[in-house]
């Protein structure tokens, strides 16, 4: 928007001072063109570098970038990544005690706590 109205001040400046374009006479009496040029040539140039300067500072950023790794675990020739698909069978322990595996004196059968409280 700087630049825009830069341009505008800058292009009204200059037909002010270069009397491209008629004035009547009314308005030609009341104010100094030559002046006013001048001061509407040098705020557009200003409202230019401005402009310009703005753009240049909003160009200037940082972004921030986030890499992610994942283990390649206990599967080196399988697809990487959070969820590679469901796990080959027979890989995992089973999900709770079976049957044969509990210490001496300690199975289902016998309470399962030491000392046979049940």
């Amino acid at each position: 928007m700087t630049i825009g109205l830069g341009i505008i001040l800058l292009i009204l400046g200059l037909i002010l001072l270069t009397g491209a374009v008629d004035l009547p006479d009314d308005i030609a009496n009341a104010i100094a063109t030559e002046p006013l040029g001048w001061i509407l040539t040098i705020a557009g140039g200003l409202a230019i570098a401005i402009g310009v300067l703005l753009s240049v500072n909003r160009s200037q950023h940082t972004t921030a970038v986030e890499h992610r790794r994942y283990d390649v675990g206990p599967y080196p020739n399988e697809p990487q990544g959070p969820y590679p698909g469901p796990p080959p069978q027979g890989h995992y322990p089973p999900a709770g005690p079976q049957q044969g595996h509990y210490p001496p004196g300690q199975g289902p059968s016998q309470g399962g706590y030491p000392g046979g409280r049940g």
